[in-house]
């Protein structure tokens, strides 16, 4: 029977045809050895920090095994208030229950009885004694979506159980100013630190050369190429461009550049950052005034707030942007440029302090000692190749 294309790529689950190893970054070891070296060490935390999209779940079903991990988020802890509680209920484990007590009075005419229910809470020896039993680890993924005093909170009761040999991973994005994980002395000398390096082109182009060689395709490496670098360093991205390529009305026996774009186009379909994309370009309130446009070269005119956004789906897509590296684009898109280093700084400030108020799908990026860090790849793949590209930059 013929493979399918959904049956080689996988971007959303783990891609058992397309699985790429890569060498961890300063060693001789693989991600995969690392983290298996991490958990058989006792009475440390395993901190794996990278990139949106660039593959951390998936090691850890890799190394860890889907059926032995107990994995949460940080949005799950949101709105919880006992960190145990959150994980017993996760697991199927009640932490709570009800005793009934009954109270008789009797005379001579009736007896009366009444129940009493009172609710007792259990502790998280329950929980403990679950992962102990059945030798779970608990993976804590998108660590920095859950608020700061949680994330706090959450390492200070795990400090106290990895040392009676109580297995957890937390995930995370790096260039975190509030890293609670790093910054919390309880936890230091306690935390063993992976950090996975953004997908090189050469390690990206292995995925499609794996599937599409599953799939008994050909495809010009120069093609290969152009996939990779719009994956924007990410292999989940790789396998969404692959797999949406098969998607397509066209014949997959042959696959050309323009298929590529329309993969890229199509991806975009469902994603859910118009909003973002909105509320980056208004900017803080005007007060009424109107502000400055800039002409560029293509004749179009922008503001500041819809200059950097274009400035960032320019070419080449970077996850990291320096100042000095934003501004030689700045200068290369606007006509007479004007524009100082401070103005651009200063929006940025801005748009850091409107991201900052907004919920998780909104922190896309993050401006840290004069760098843009793009938290979210999907965003940046999204304003280089979102269908409305008319509708988002007007």
């Amino acid at each position: 029977m013929r493979k399918s294309f959904s049956d080689v790529f996988k971007p959303a689950t783990y891609p058992q045809r397309t699985y790429v190893s890569r060498i961890s970054k300063g060693t001789k070891y693989t991600y995969e050895e690392r983290l298996k070296q991490s958990l058989q060490v006792e009475g440390y935390l395993t901190y794996i920090v990278g990139p949106s999209k660039i593959g951390k779940t998936v090691l850890c079903e890799n190394v860890i095994g889907k059926e032995n991990m107990i994995c949460m988020t940080g949005n799950d802890f949101s709105k919880e208030q006992d960190f145990w509680s959150g994980v017993g209920k996760k697991i199927g484990i009640s932490m709570s229950a009800k005793v009934s007590e009954e109270i008789a009075a009797i005379s001579d005419i009736e007896q009366k009885s009444t129940i009493i229910t009172k609710n007792y809470f259990a502790t998280k020896e329950k929980v403990l004694q679950y992962f102990y039993e059945y030798q779970k680890v608990l993976v804590l993924d998108d660590f920095h979506y859950a608020p700061p005093d949680i994330q706090y909170d959450i390492a200070c009761q795990l400090k106290e159980v990895i040392r009676n040999g109580f297995k957890a991973v937390i995930v995370s994005l790096p260039y975190r100013s509030d890293d609670t994980i790093r910054l919390n002395p309880d936890l230091t000398g306690r935390i063993l630190i992976i950090e996975i390096d953004p997908w090189k082109e050469d390690e990206l182009k292995q995925i499609a050369n794996k599937g599409f060689s599953e799939l008994n395709i050909k495809v010009n490496k120069k093609l290969i190429s152009k996939m990779a670098v719009e994956s924007i360093h990410s292999p989940q991205l790789m396998q969404s461009i692959c797999l949406n390529i098969g998607l397509l009305p066209e014949n997959t026996e042959i696959i050309t550049e323009e298929m590529i774009e329309e993969s890229c186009r199509f991806i975009c379909i469902n994603q859910p950052y118009a909003d973002v994309v909105r509320v980056l370009k208004a900017g803080p309130p005007t007060r009424g005034q109107q502000r400055l446009r800039y002409t560029l070269q293509d004749g179009s005119k922008r503001d500041i707030y819809s200059l950097v956004l274009k400035i960032l789906a320019d070419n080449p897509p970077l996850i990291e942007l320096p100042l000095d590296e934003l501004m030689e684009r700045i200068k290369k898109n606007v006509k007479d440029n004007a524009i100082k280093p401070q103005k651009v700084k200063d929006s940025l400030k801005n748009w850091q302090k409107i991201l900052g108020s907004q919920g998780s799908l909104y922190q896309v990026l993050e401006w840290k000692d004069d760098v843009i860090y793009m938290l979210d790849n999907m965003f940046l793949f999204y304003i280089r190749w979102g269908l409305n590209e008319e509708r988002i930059w007007k």
